[in-house]
């Protein structure tokens, strides 16, 4: 039994932390933080339809698609920048800084994921979580740059 328990405490203690979900207050202020600058760029009011929402150490990574404030698609045409033509999704980075949530970058209608051209890792890795490009695993690769030592830009 003992040797079961030292295993199970081994394990949990080997493994990397995980970053939390939001809680729905924090994921409330956070959308609520990128939601002007992606109505500046749209030229019309949006929901998000969001496939990943990671949070880690003040770092937020959004990722998904808009819809209009109806649920219906967006109007492109309004919006500024972006090429009616392409598939479109949703890409912000925000930051916590004296309490209040800011957007490092931002992407309304990019035609492919921004993250699939990620080489050097900026961000805590938990906000990497869930996203790949193909074979690649954007945490795990975080990670083992991270326990290799490798410096962030």
């Amino acid at each position: 039994m003992f040797r079961w328990v030292f295993f199970v405490v081994a394990v949990v203690l080997a493994a990397p932390a995980l970053a939390a979900p939001p809680t729905p207050a924090e994921r409330r202020e956070i959308l609520e933080a990128a939601r002007p600058a992606v109505i500046a760029q749209l030229g019309q009011a949006v929901k998000f339809k969001l496939e990943q929402f990671n949070v880690d150490a003040n770092w937020a990574v959004i990722y998904g698609g808009l819809v209009n404030a109806n649920g219906g698609p967006v109007d492109w045409s309004k919006a500024s920048r972006c090429d009616p033509a392409l598939d479109k999704s949703l890409w912000i980075v925000l930051a916590k800084t004296d309490e209040r949530w800011r957007i490092a970058q931002l992407e309304v209608c990019a035609a492919e994921p921004p993250y699939w051209y990620i080489s050097h890792y900026d961000w805590p890795c938990g906000v990497y979580a869930g996203l790949r490009e193909g074979e690649r695993e954007l945490e795990k690769e975080c990670l083992r740059q991270e326990k290799a030592g490798k410096p962030r830009p």
